[in-house]
């Protein structure tokens, strides 16, 4: 695997809206060997093309000259970024049904976080790149208490930023500024904004209570405790479930990708028009329900707070714990915990609706533990034709959270 340079970095929100640079880190090995180097530069061929195109869309962009940057953050390494939400084409995955395959990479999977670091009910991560000279951030949720971590790289594992009050988190509560969510799952929208969003299946103060909803904080907010700036309450419109097998995964999809792909949307029976919906920002949000494995796509009003539902349509996976999308492929990854033997579904838009394109087995040396969320790095860091894919386990296994291992840049195989 190609060598890591490692940065440190002063906050996890500078006035970019990105953590602050720093001064460069040492290089220091990484400690579980695998896509750990020795941060002298990305020695690989420093990001693979985006992809060609299915006919649909703008493949994303070709990366840059080889090993002229190292990878931000404790990924891969890489340099040069694919266009974000291009619509390069996995392929169709054949005809017949979808059928199960091994893991796309034959990487080792490795522990990036320390013994004991968290405790039990990290639920899912959002990798949020590098850009304008700053440090790549890697968001993570946990669930109760509901806590919101802000992780940089050190050289070895990703540790709690330790200004501004995040050295332990800081606690998420509900727009009164009171109850402690559920946090099953986290997502970035536009990585220019101040905003993450947070799902929630219940509110742990009234735990047999179903109330499952997307909540808003606001990063460039102070103090240790983030008040939510807005809940939408989707109960209502999801399938009736238990206070423990409702929401447990989010992620955004930019509408650049679900407009070139030609997403149809079920409420107005005509495809997908955003300008229907103007208080919604620039994309859908996307959740997982762990009670039937569907996925149901939203837009969310945030000037009014109503919500529409645009889209829904089955995983493939008995559950959904985690989703992430892939802005530069454009492929939806869906993934399951040990409840499916960590399996993940990739989907993309085909006519007009959220399709399955591929089943995954886990990776080999990944432990068959209660791995809820998944991230992944941008086609920006590849390297060796290969870039990061992050789990967290929520049973903390062996005193460990988080792992990485890798996927194919560029179409998958």
């Amino acid at each position: 695997m190609t060598a890591l340079a490692f940065v440190s970095v002063a906050g996890c929100w500078g006035d970019d809206g990105y953590a602050g640079s720093g001064s460069g880190g040492a290089g220091a090995t990484g400690a579980n060997g695998g896509t750990g180097g020795d941060g002298s530069g990305g020695t690989g061929s420093g990001g693979s093309t985006g992809g060609t195109g299915d006919g649909t869309g703008t493949a994303g962009s070709a990366a840059g000259a080889g090993g002229s940057a190292a990878g931000n953050g404790g990924s891969i390494g890489g340099s040069a970024a694919g266009s974000i939400g291009g619509s390069a084409a996995g392929s169709s995955g054949g005809s017949g049904p979808v059928t199960r395959q091994p893991w796309p990479s034959s990487d080792a999977v490795v522990v990036v976080d320390s013994m004991g670091q968290f405790p039990e009910n990290l639920s899912d991560l959002v990798y949020q790149p590098a850009a304008s000279g700053g440090a790549a951030v890697l968001w993570a949720i946990q669930n109760d208490p509901s806590v919101l971590y802000c992780l940089l790289w050190n050289g070895t594992t990703w540790n709690a930023m330790t200004e501004d009050n995040w050295t332990y988190g800081k606690m998420l509560r509900y727009p009164s500024g009171n109850g402690s969510p559920d946090s099953e799952g986290v997502t970035r929208a536009e990585w220019s904004s101040t905003a993450i969003y947070v799902a929630a299946e219940r509110d742990n103060s009234a735990g047999s209570v179903s109330r499952m909803s997307v909540l808003r904080y606001d990063l460039a907010a102070t103090g240790g405790t983030l008040t939510a700036t807005h809940e939408w309450n989707l109960t209502p419109d999801l399938p009736t479930a238990a206070p423990n097998v409702g929401i447990e995964a989010v992620t955004w999809v930019p509408d650049t990708y679900l407009i070139t792909n030609g997403l149809w949307d079920e409420s107005t029976n005509a495809a997908y028009d955003p300008s229907r919906y103007p208080g919604h920002g620039t994309g859908l949000f996307f959740v997982g329900l762990e009670m039937n494995g569907m996925i149901y796509g939203y837009a969310l009003e945030h000037d009014t707070g109503a919500f529409t539902r645009i889209t829904s349509m089955a995983s493939g996976l008995t559950s959904v714990m985690g989703l992430a999308f892939d802005r530069d492929q454009g492929n939806l990854w869906a993934y399951c915990d040990n409840t499916c033997t960590n399996e993940a579904a990739v989907l993309r838009v085909s006519a007009g609706q959220l399709a399955l394109r591929y089943l995954f087995d886990h990776p080999a040396t990944l432990p068959n533990s209660n791995h809820e969320g998944a991230a992944i790095a941008p086609e920006s860091e590849c390297a060796s034709g290969r870039k990061s894919f992050f789990w967290s386990d929520d049973d903390d296994f062996g005193g460990h959270a988080i792992y990485r291992g890798s996927i194919p840049c560029g179409t998958l195989p």
